[in-house]
C-alpha cells in the first residue's frame, strides 16, 4: 500500500475498535493511523462525562480529522487514504468533499443531510421537535440493550461484554447534528466505496444504499454484504470485507482513477445470531 491509511471510528467508540482492521493491514505493509477523537472528554461510560463533551459537533470532529491528516502528511510525505465507519463513515465523506484524503471507505455510514428513507425522516423530524423543548440527553451513553439489540446482533455473543466495556460517552450535539449534516458529493473528486451490512439494524442498508447512490453521481462504488451487521469490522468473516477494501484501495491509489470498480465480492457463508 503506497498510501498511509486513517480509520475513523463510530460513535462511544476510541480507535481500539480498529484493532484487528489495524493489524490486517499493517501486515501488508500500510502505515495505519487510528486516532480517538477528543480523547479527553470522550471518557468510558462508567465515568463521569466533562461538560464540555456536550457543545461538541460534527464539525469540530471534521476540523480535528484535518488537523490529523496534516499531520500524517507531514510524517509521511503523502495524503491518507481515509476508512470510516458509521460516524467515522460520515466524517469521512466530509474530509473526500473537502479534498483533504486521497480515497474514501464509508462502512455503514450515517447519513447526510438530504439521505432519507421514511423511517429515518421521521425519527430525525421527531428528534428535532424533542431537542426543542429540551428533551434530548447533552450527552450520549451506550445502552447495553440497545447495542445487544441493534449494534451487536451479529458479533458473538461471547464477545460483546468487551465491546461494551470499552465504549465511551459521546456528544448529545454531535448526535444531534447527523439531523441536518450536509455533505456535497459534487465536491467529491478522489476514489469513493460505500459498504452496507445486510443485517444492519441501526444503519439499515436500505439506508446506506441511498448514500451509495449519492456518491454514484460522481463515480463512487458501492458494495454489501448481506450477512453482516454493523459491527462487520469486527464480526465473523471480518477478514473478507478487510481484504476487499484492501484489494480495492490497491487498485484505485495506484491507478488514480475513480471510475476504476472494485472487485468482485467472494461468497459468504450463512451466519446465525
Amino acid at each position: 500500500m503506497n498510501k498511509p491509511i486513517l480509520m475513523v471510528h463510530g460513535m462511544c467508540c476510541t480507535g481500539l475498535v480498529w484493532t484487528q482492521f489495524r493489524g490486517f493491514f499493517e501486515e501488508r505493509g500500510a502505515r495505519v493511523y487510528t486516532p480517538t477523537l477528543r480523547p479527553e472528554l470522550r471518557v468510558s461510560h462508567t465515568a463521569r462525562p466533562p461538560r464540555g463533551l456536550r457543545d461538541v459537533s460534527l464539525s469540530d470532529y471534521v476540523a480535528d480529522l484535518e488537523i490529523e491528516v496534516r499531520r500524517i502528511e507531514d510524517e509521511t510525505g503523502a495524503t491518507p487514504v481515509a476508512i470510516g465507519h458509521s460516524m467515522g463513515g460520515l466524517l469521512c465523506s466530509a474530509l473526500a468533499a473537502r479534498g483533504r484524503v486521497s480515497a474514501g471507505v464509508f462502512i455503514s455510514p450515517a447519513a447526510a443531510a438530504g439521505v432519507r428513507t421514511l423511517q429515518a425522516r421521521v425519527f430525525w423530524e421527531a428528534y428535532a421537535l424533542a431537542r426543542r423543548f429540551g428533551l434530548t440527553p447533552p450527552v450520549i451513553r451506550p445502552n447495553p440493550r440497545t447495542l445487544h439489540k441493534l449494534v451487536l446482533n451479529v458479533l458473538p455473543a461471547a464477545e460483546r461484554a468487551a465491546v461494551f466495556d470499552a465504549m465511551v460517552y459521546e456528544s448529545g450535539r454531535a448526535f444531534a447534528d447527523f439531523g441536518y449534516f450536509p455533505v456535497d458529493e459534487k465536491q467529491v473528486k478522489v476514489p469513493v466505496l460505500t459498504i452496507a451490512a445486510g443485517r444492519d439494524r441501526l444503519i439499515p442498508a436500505a439506508l446506506v444504499r441511498l448514500s451509495g447512490r449519492k456518491f454514484a453521481a460522481v463515480g463512487g462504488e458501492f458494495r454489501e454484504y448481506p450477512n453482516h451487521g454493523h459491527w462487520l469490522y469486527s464480526e465473523p468473516g471480518w477478514e473478507i470485507v478487510a481484504s476487499d477494501i484492501y484489494d480495492w484501495l490497491m487498485t484505485v491509489t495506484q491507478s488514480g482513477s475513480q471510475s476504476v470498480r472494485a472487485p468482485r465480492l467472494a461468497a459468504q457463508p450463512a451466519m446465525s445470531e
